[in-house]
């Protein structure tokens, strides 16, 4: 609850400071009124600062800032070694060659990942950046979209994209609007990110010899509310898998909101009712959105039973309860032989295909052994 009170203090503060510089002048009964008038006008103030102030700029900032974490802004595409191998990279890799003022990889490799860069038009005026990665093999398996998670960019899905290549598919790495090298624009929480995901299968599937390869979709957090609003605009995908899969984009938000993990120094900025409520509230005013109508859990509820899918969890995961994947996959309405659940007791939301990436690419086997042509 201190998050509240200190930007409400704070904000309070400016104003009290100016408002008391003329008791440095006056003097007597005069000073004493004015000093009474501003200190009750103040508490006034302050408790405006903190119910309404306090969740308007919040959700300000949820609907206009939401972008790249820092570390990996400066991520320029996926490079791969003479080998064919991805050269995968990260946040300690980044400030490894930014503090050295030159890339790691050679200037060829560096070039190539640059050139695998493609534009892609989406709603509203957006254009995605999306990375190609070319298959080991011709024709591929499988044509993968890959979608990101919350804050992240194409870089995130490095290493489950080379779990894809080395089993014969050809993987596009795209990122959201907001995120990466894509426009900025308000960010909706998976309303207008679904488009995105549609708009990337299309232009994947105009490239020449795509239009009959199999279509498998790749979300990863919020890649996965993307991915799943989107499913019902996509005709013939031939499988899904899902990680760390939000089931309900409002009880997601409120989840985030009040985060509370011991040591975790993200836990100052903890909020609670009435102030999530008042946040999100905010929030969706700015937007533009109605964050109940986001419910994943619903849409993936009403996909074909011969749809191959694949979900994967982890149990030390605040965005993702275990119980909630759980309950997600439990509506699904595929046969028994045509989805999976993997949950993974000792992983964190989104980590497992770093933590398990052999026991991860069993699993995307029987995805591809199995998808729907």
């Amino acid at each position: 609850m201190i998050f509240p009170l200190v930007v409400a203090g704070i904000a309070t503060l400016v104003t009290l400071l100016l408002a008391l510089s003329p008791a440095l002048v006056w003097r007597g009964a005069r000073t004493r009124a004015w000093l009474r008038r501003v200190l009750w006008l103040h508490a006034g103030l302050f408790l405006l600062h903190l119910f309404v102030t306090f969740p308007a700029a919040l959700g300000w900032v949820g609907a206009n800032l939401i972008r790249t974490r820092p570390q990996e802004r400066t991520y320029a595409g996926p490079r791969l070694d003479a080998a064919g191998s991805v050269l995968v990279q990260s946040w300690k890799s980044l400030e490894a060659e930014a503090n050295a003022g030159a890339p790691a990889a050679s200037a060829e490799i560096v070039a190539a990942a640059a050139a695998r860069a493609r534009r892609i038009p989406s709603s509203d005026g957006v254009v995605l950046r999306a990375f190609r990665l070319e298959a080991k093999q011709e024709p591929p398996v499988a044509t993968v979209v890959l979608v990101h998670g919350l804050f992240r960019s194409a870089m995130e899905l490095e290493p489950i994209a080379a779990l894809f290549r080395d089993q014969g598919c050809e993987c596009w790495l795209v990122e959201l609007r907001n995120f990466g090298g894509s426009t900025k624009t308000t960010f909706t929480a998976g309303a207008t990110e679904c488009d995105d995901v549609v708009a990337a299968v299309r232009f994947v599937r105009a490239q020449p010899g795509r239009a009959g390869t199999p279509m498998v979709l790749f979300g990863v957090s919020l890649g996965t509310v993307a991915v799943s609003l989107a499913l019902p605009r996509i005709d013939g995908l031939a499988g899904v898998v899902l990680d760390a899969p939000i089931d309900d984009m409002q009880a997601a938000a409120v989840r985030m909101l009040g985060f509370d993990r011991a040591g975790d120094p993200r836990r100052w900025f903890q909020t609670w009712e009435p102030w999530t409520s008042l946040v999100l509230t905010a929030y969706e005013a700015w937007a533009g959105i109605d964050l109940a109508s986001l419910r994943p859990v619903d849409v993936l509820a009403t996909l074909p039973v011969d749809l191959p899918m694949l979900v994967v969890g982890a149990g030390i995961d605040e965005r993702a309860p275990p119980a909630t994947v759980e309950a997600l996959f439990d509506r699904m309405p595929m046969h028994a032989h045509r989805r999976q659940l993997w949950m993974v007791p000792d992983s964190k939301h989104g980590h497992v295909f770093l933590d398990k990436p052999a026991e991860y690419a069993e699993r995307l086997r029987w995805l591809l052994a199995n998808l729907r042509r």
